[in-house]
C-alpha cells in the first residue's frame, strides 16, 4: 500500500481521530512514523545504473496526454520509493511496500502537461535488508510537445486459432485506462469479427466484418449515425476483407480473398496464403461494387489496398498467382508481394495504370501492411521472407519508405527479434502504433512510438495498463490497432441488434463491370514432400 502522510493536530478530538488514523495506517502498511520509510537522498547509497523494471518505460518519449506509464520494479527490497520530477510543476513521491508502482492520475497530468518538450526524472529507491536505502541512476524519459490521438480500437483474440469464437472489439481512451466494448462475437452467434476501419480516425464511421456463426456473413457499416447490416457478396466477389478509406469518405476499396492456412506439426507455428485475391471499390451512398481488370486479374494476386492521403493513387500489395499444381516446391514460400499503385477518379470511377513502387521480390522479400503517413511523405511497411501475413513471420520487421526519395530504410528501433505486424499512424503524424510478439513470442501487445517527422523514431513502449502486470497476467493477442479522435458512440446493442436482422442490405455490381464467368478451382492442399 502507498504511505499516507499524518499531519499533527492541537485539540483532543483531532488528536484522536490521527490516531483512529493511524491505527488505521498500521494495518494497511505495518508501520507508522518510522524514519527509515522514506528515504534521504544524502544518506543512502548509489547504485550505478539504471532498475529493472517492467514494463521497460526508460529512455523513450511519451505523449504528454498518455496514462501514466505505471510499472513494477524487479529489484528485491522490503520498502520502494520512486520519486518523480521535471523542470515545472508538482513533483510526485510515491512511498510503497509492493514493488507494484501505481501512479496519481491527476498529479501526472498535471507534470506531463507543464513540461511537454521537457525531461521527466524518475528515481527508485530501494530499501535492503539492513534497513539502508540505494539509489538507483535515474531513469530519463522525454515528453512530447504533441498529443497522442485520444482513442484507440483493437481487437483481443486467443493466440490459439482453436479459441477464435472468443473475439471481443474494444476501444480504449489513451489518457485514462478506460476500456469499452463495441462489440462481443458471443452476442452475435460466435461468428469471426474483423477488418475494423474508420474514415480519417472519425468515430463515427466506421466498418468491420462478421464472418459464418448465427448471424451469417455481412459487414456492419457505421455511418454517421445510421447502422447497416450490408452484403457485399455479388456475382464478380466473395465477401471483403482488408480494406482502406477513400479521404472523400463515399468510398472504400476492399480485397476479396480465399485464405488457406497451413499447420506445422514441428517448427513453424502456420502459414496463411490465399488462392484468390482481387481488389474492389464499395461506394457507401450508391450502394454500389466496381472494380477494373488492371486490380482484379487470376494471373496475380492483390490485397492490402491503401488510399494516398490526396486520393489519387490505390496502393495494394501483388504478387503472381499460386500454382497449385507445381509439386516440385512449396508454393506458398515463393509468394513474394511487390507494392504496386494505381490511379483512381471516384468521380469519374476511372482507372489509370498500374506502377511499381518497391519490387520486394527482388529484394528476396515480400511487403505487407503499407500505411501512409497523415502528410503522404513516408509509408511505413513490413517486410518478410514470404507471405502477406506478417503476424506469423518472426523475421518480419518495419521499414520507412521515403516517399519522395524512394529511399528504404529500416525502421529501428522498432523493431525486434519477434514478429512485427499491423500498424497506423496518429492523426498528426507524430505517433505510431504497431502489433509485436517481442514480449514471450506467442501473445502480442501494442506498442507506441514517436516519430520526428525526419525519419526517426523513439524506443517503443508498451500500451500503459493500471495494473502493471496485467500483460503477463491475460493469455491474449491485441490485432489490429486503430487510432480515433474520439470515442465510438453507437451502442453495442445497436451493433448486435443489427447484426441478428433479416434487413440486410445488398451491395449492387456496377453494370460496366464485366461478371466473371470463372474462378480459380483449387484442390484441397496436400504437404509437399
Amino acid at each position: 500500500m502507498h504511505s499516507i502522510t499524518i499531519k499533527k493536530s492541537d485539540g483532543p478530538l483531532r488528536a484522536i481521530s490521527c490516531f483512529a488514523l493511524a491505527l488505521l495506517v498500521v494495518v494497511m502498511t505495518g508501520c507508522v512514523g518510522r524514519s527509515s520509510d522514506t528515504p534521504n537522498a544524502r544518506d543512502c547509497y548509489a547504485i550505478d545504473r539504471l532498475p529493472a523494471i517492467e514494463p521497460d518505460y526508460t529512455a523513450t518519449t511519451l505523449p504528454p496526454n498518455i496514462a501514466p506509464t505505471n510499472f513494477g520494479i524487479q529489484e528485491p527490497g522490503r520498502a520502494y520509493h520512486v520519486h518523480i520530477a521535471a523542470a515545472s510543476g508538482q513533483e510526485i513521491s510515491i512511498d510503497s511496500r509492493s514493488p507494484v508502482i501505481k501512479i496519481p492520475m491527476r498529479a501526472w497530468r498535471n507534470l506531463l502537461t507543464l513540461n511537454q518538450g521537457q525531461s521527466l526524472r524518475i528515481t527508485v529507491f530501494v530499501r535492503d535488508d539492513q534497513n539502508k536505502w540505494g539509489r538507483f541512476t535515474s531513469i530519463e524519459n522525454s515528453i512530447a510537445e504533441q498529443d497522442i490521438t485520444s482513442h484507440l480500437v483493437y481487437r483481443i483474440i486467443p493466440p490459439l486459432y482453436q479459441y477464435y469464437d472468443k473475439m471481443h472489439l474494444y476501444q480504449r481512451d489513451l489518457r485514462s485506462y478506460a476500456e469499452r466494448a463495441i462489440a462481443f462475437n458471443k452476442s452475435m452467434g460466435y461468428n469471426c469479427i474483423n477488418c475494423h476501419s474508420f474514415h480519417d480516425y472519425n468515430p463515427d464511421r466506421m466498418l468491420f466484418h462478421m464472418r459464418a456463426g448465427a448471424v451469417g456473413t455481412s459487414m456492419i457499416l457505421l455511418y454517421d449515425g445510421a447502422v447497416r447490416k450490408v452484403d457485399t457478396k455479388t456475382s464478380f466477389n466473395r465477401a471483403t476483407s482488408y480494406r482502406s478509406w477513400h479521404p472523400g469518405g463515399e468510398v472504400v476499396a476492399f480485397a476479396f480473398n480465399d485464405v488457406k492456412q497451413i499447420f506445422h506439426a514441428v517448427g513453424e507455428n502456420r502459414d496463411v496464403f490465399d488462392t484468390v485475391s482481387d481488389l474492389l471499390v464499395y461506394n457507401v451512398t450508391t450502394n454500389t461494387i466496381s472494380t477494373s481488370p488492371k486490380i482484379s486479374t487470376d494471373e496475380r494476386m492483390e490485397t492490402y489496398p491503401e488510399w494516398s492521403p490526396d486520393g489519387r493513387y490505390l496502393y495494394f500489395c501483388s504478387a503472381p498467382g499460386l500454382d497449385f499444381y507445381d509439386k516440385s516446391q512449396h508454393p506458398y514460400k515463393q509468394m513474394k508481394y511487390d507494392l504496386m499503385r494505381i490511379s483512381y477518379d471516384p468521380a469519374s470511377d476511372s482507372w489509370g495504370e498500374i506502377e511499381p513502387v518497391l519490387k520486394a521480390s527482388e529484394m528476396g522479400m515480400s511487403v505487407a501492411h503499407a500505411k501512409f503517413s497523415p502528410d503522404g511523405n513516408s509509408i511505413l511497411l513490413c517486410l518478410s521472407e514470404y507471405s502477406y501475413f506478417p503476424l506469423y513471420r518472426p523475421e518480419s520487421d518495419l521499414y520507412l519508405l521515403d516517399v519522395r526519395t524512394s529511399s528504404l530504410t529500416k525502421a529501428d528501433p522498432l523493431n525486434s527479434s519477434a514478429a512485427e505486424s499491423y500498424h497506423a499512424w496518429s492523426e498528426d503524424g507524430r505517433w505510431i502504433v504497431f502489433s509485436s510478439k517481442r514480449r514471450d513470442g506467442l501473445c502480442t501487445d501494442l506498442y507506441f512510438s514517436y516519430f520526428n517527422g525526419n525519419g526517426q523514431f523513439s524506443k517503443p513502449f508498451i500500451l500503459p495498463q493500471k495494473d502493471p502486470e496485467l500483460h503477463r497476467k491475460l493469455f491474449r493477442v491485441y490485432n489490429i490497432p486503430e487510432f480515433i479522435r474520439g470515442p465510438v458512440k453507437v451502442r453495442p446493442q445497436h451493433i448486435i441488434r443489427a447484426a441478428w436482422s433479416k434487413r440486410i442490405q445488398k451491395a449492387q455490381l456496377d453494370a460496366q463491370v464485366r461478371k466473371k464467368t470463372s474462378q480459380i478451382e483449387v484442390p484441397m492442399y496436400q504437404p509437399y514432400p
